[in-house]
């Protein structure tokens, strides 16, 4: 035997090993999981591979250089604060660190402050990498909170391939082009902006906190401890998302208690900390955000100064005026609408007799926490599609139990109504 022969024939098993061992791991991982599991990570890969549709322009959307696709504006705010902290001298900004962050590692690896040269890692951490995960996530969701694994998959199909429905729904519109081009992305996350990472990791907090929703159900620390990290996480994000956190902190307080909402108080204020670490050294208070300092400061009032109020964008008028801009408009939508609102209602009844309070309070009291104040401020008319991102998945959910319960109720009583009919159907000796 050569020395060549004799160094393949040694070198064979070691390779055999590298490759063998991860695919031994993630059959033993596949074989772990259950039949709805695995349809819910089947639906993962429909949603990558309709990302991947878009991106490689199969499905051509307008609005576009490459891998960029219709942003919107606040992609430069975000460069701006990630270039001045690489530089180390951090910069007053109404954004949050959340995404400036992710941008930090690629300026430095490619060297550039041009955000065209680093949007592609950026839309496949957000589109990719959280949009995939996303449909487990809201499927672990929808399983946990309504009790049901056919509404568990449906709602993570229908999420899985909201982009594609985006991209048809806007035939009837006379530039759908436009609309599908400006608005697919949003709904694909298929940008460098932070909506959709701060709607992943709210879905992901719901989704721990989902674990245990039965009154007197063992439930970890850790997984309270990571529901916070992600509530703060979504917050450094997106500071939007505030209210629902809130909602959030108050839904464990009342069904757990003190102590399990000092450990998510805890996890969540250690994610915060890139967050509250930028507040000290730019606004002078750890705990507030640009929309409220940014203004203040500049004008030579303190971090939390009263003039903030004047600067926010949140007042009851702003709902008349959404009211006005679209049902005034479009009267048409009033219909869909009172639909939409009987069937939360009837979601609602239904869930609370058959689940219990905490299933309501997480699948219907989070989003609406979040949505509510959302409403009363006057971008939200702008952009509805994007500022309603963080309540999206949930509404689907919301829609998909109430289409399953409706159906199952409507069967049930057409069986007992056959059931009656054949009772009183006389047999044959009574003919005779």
């Amino acid at each position: 035997m050569t020395d060549t022969q004799l160094a393949s024939t040694t070198t064979q098993p070691a390779t055999t090993g590298l490759l063998t061992g991860p695919l031994a791991f993630l059959r033993r991982g596949w074989a772990s999981l259950d039949a709805v599991q695995r349809g819910l990570w089947g639906l993962m890969i429909l949603r990558l591979v309709i990302a991947l549709i878009f991106m490689l322009d199969i499905l051509p959307l307008d609005l576009r250089f490459r891998w960029f696709l219709h942003h919107g504006g606040d992609q430069d705010d975000m460069m701006a604060l990630a270039i001045s902290i690489v530089g180390g001298h951090p910069q007053p900004s109404v954004v949050g660190v959340g995404q400036a962050l992710v941008m930090i590692p690629w300026i430095a690896l490619f060297n550039t402050q041009n955000y065209f040269k680093i949007v592609a890692p950026l839309v496949l951490i957000n589109g990719f990498l959280f949009g995939g995960l996303s449909v487990p996530v809201l499927g672990g969701i929808a399983r946990r909170t309504t009790g049901d694994d056919r509404v568990a998959l449906w709602s993570a199909a229908l999420w899985a391939v909201l982009p594609l429905l985006t991209y048809f729904a806007f035939f009837w519109h006379f530039d759908p082009v436009l609309l599908r081009s400006a608005n697919v992305p949003k709904i694909g996350w298929l940008n460098g902006l932070s909506d959709g990472p701060a709607t992943f990791f709210l879905m992901l907090a719901v989704l721990l906190l989902a674990g245990a929703e039965r009154e007197g159900e063992k439930f970890p620390l850790w997984r309270m401890a990571g529901a916070g990290a992600a509530m703060g996480v979504a917050v450094m994000y997106r500071v939007h998302v505030a209210p629902m956190v809130a909602f959030l902190l108050a839904y464990v307080l009342v069904a757990r208690g003190w102590r399990s909402l000092l450990v998510v108080c805890l996890g969540g204020l250690v994610a915060y900390t890139p967050q509250a670490w930028y507040n000290q050294v730019v606004f002078g208070f750890p705990i507030t955000t640009g929309y409220i300092s940014y203004f203040t400061v500049r004008s030579g009032e303190g971090a939390l100064s009263l003039g903030f109020l004047r600067n926010l964008p949140y007042h009851p008028r702003h709902v008349m005026e959404l009211i006005n801009y679209f049902i005034g408009r479009r009267p048409w939508l009033l219909a869909p609408l009172v639909l939409a609102g009987l069937a939360g209602l009837y979601t609602l009844i239904t869930l609370w007799r058959r689940r219990g309070w905490r299933a309501v309070a997480l699948l219907i009291g989070s989003p609406l926490a979040y949505i509510g104040p959302m409403a009363t401020a006057w971008p939200f008319r702008d952009d509805v599609i994007r500022f309603s991102l963080p309540a999206l998945p949930f509404f689907i959910v919301a829609g998909v139990y109430a289409v399953r319960t409706a159906q199952g109720t409507l069967t049930a009583r057409r069986r007992k109504r056959e059931t009656a009919n054949d009772s009183d159907t006389p047999t044959g000796k009574e003919n005779d």
